[in-house]
């Protein structure tokens, strides 16, 4: 087998392990197991645990980005609410059927108090870039009188915080998307209502 094939492997079954037990109670031996190697040959394709999780968490920051970067160039079309509302559907039916970004999501639950590159990925993922993506977005629509005025950023996290929290609710329980989407579905149409101008 290739090595890259194998350093492939061992990132995949690193976050699978992470995101269920958590970093600190994965062990390298049980990362090897999961690709059917011996614990030590993992230092043939990383420097130690610290690494494959450097790894994991850029290849995770990447996806996202990208994701972002493309997302960005569509919001020139959101005009209206059901502008907004078709965009951001899509978007969190992507976030909340990835796998990668929902084994991040539950790492990050685990150790966001332990491990200071992931509590900084969750203020960054979570509130920070969403909140300056749709303030982006919103500072713009209100500008062109589509959008009652008022503070772009604070509108924005009005807007994503039930968003956040109904995502992590769909990790934790499999059987409730649907649930959460209707409820997400249902959270942006009063949000439209209050906040978008009628034409």
């Amino acid at each position: 087998m290739r090595s890259g094939n194998t350093k492939e492997r061992l990132i995949e079954a690193a976050l699978e392990l992470f995101s269920q037990k958590g970093y600190d109670a994965t062990s390298v031996d049980e990362i090897a197991r999961a690709v059917g190697i011996k614990g030590p040959s993992i230092y043939d394709h990383f420097k130690n645990k610290e690494a494959i999780l450097q790894e994991i968490v850029a290849r995770a920051d990447e996806e996202y980005d990208r994701n972002i970067e493309n997302g960005r160039e569509k919001t020139v079309n959101i005009r209206t609410g059901e502008d907004l509302k078709q965009y951001a559907m899509h978007a969190i039916a992507f976030t909340i059927n990835n796998d990668m970004a929902i084994k991040m999501r539950k790492l990050v639950a685990i150790e966001q108090f332990r491990i200071s590159v992931l509590s900084d990925r969750a203020t960054r993922q979570n509130i920070t870039n969403l909140k300056r993506f749709y303030s982006g977005v919103f500072a713009k629509l209100m500008a062109e009188g589509l959008m009652v005025k008022g503070n772009p950023e604070i509108i924005a996290l009005e807007f994503v915080a039930p968003i956040t929290l109904l995502i992590q609710m769909s990790d934790r329980e499999k059987d409730k998307q649907y649930e959460v989407m209707k409820t997400i579905e249902e959270h942006m149409d009063v949000f439209v209502e209050r906040f978008f101008i009628k034409q």
